[in-house]
């Protein structure tokens, strides 16, 4: 759809209008630079955050010692290597482990690796796949459909010979979460067919870590 359901148009690669307070992504930095303004005045006491996000790393003196870019490797880089590919259904001589601080950064990446320009990468969720899914595949050159559900996903990827990647946003910026069970039937799809699969989820493990079905890579 090209308008939202007040008939406004929508912003090119967004599920929703911009409007004009916040027309353009400079505008959305203006307003963080005024939040950080308060946020001065007012110190970090006085700041309650509600978006539900976790974008914090709280830490102790102790565990300090080991935020550095060479320790936390050499102690711990081989066992997040092999519970990671456990849980994706890796094999250690094929498949490898990358460590991302952003998740914006892992979707580029798989995006530079796994597809070519004039590929096609369609796009899952409840309802809109998130924008860093439609940028990356944009930025590849790749061809993006997205697709709201597993009726319209079968339908999309049953008419396409040939996918490179199917990504995969369970909880979509529209906050609407796709069951787990249509889950499961999604990543089916791919996997018969050895194609690519990414899964983007951008929450703590504590929270969502039992909602992904592994293995799904």
């Amino acid at each position: 759809m090209a308008t939202d359901r007040f008939g406004n148009p929508r912003a090119p690669n967004l599920p929703y209008a911009r409007g004009r307070i916040l027309a353009t992504t400079e505008d959305d930095f203006r307003k963080l630079q005024r939040a950080w303004a308060l946020i001065r005045d007012r110190g970090p006491d006085a700041v309650f955050i509600f978006t539900g996000l976790e974008h914090a790393l709280p830490m102790s003196g102790e565990e300090l010692r080991f935020a550095d870019d060479e320790i936390a490797p050499a102690l711990y880089f081989e066992r997040l290597r092999s519970l990671a590919l456990a849980h994706l259904g890796g094999s250690p001589d094929r498949h490898d482990v990358a460590v991302f601080n952003r998740m914006t950064g892992a979707t580029m990446a798989t995006h530079l690796t796994l597809v070519r320009p004039g590929d096609l990468v369609i796009g899952a969720s409840s309802s809109y796949s998130h924008p860093s899914v439609v940028r990356a595949a944009n930025h590849v050159g790749a061809r993006f459909i997205d697709t709201a559900g597993l009726a319209m996903f079968k339908a999309a990827i049953a008419d396409e010979p040939r996918v490179a990647l199917v990504d995969l946003t369970r909880l979509a910026v529209t906050y609407d979460l796709m069951p787990v069970e249509e889950i499961h039937a999604i990543i089916r799809r791919p996997r018969q067919r050895r194609l690519g699969l990414y899964g983007r989820r951008r929450r703590r493990a504590g929270r969502a870590g039992r909602l992904w079905p592994a293995p799904y890579a």
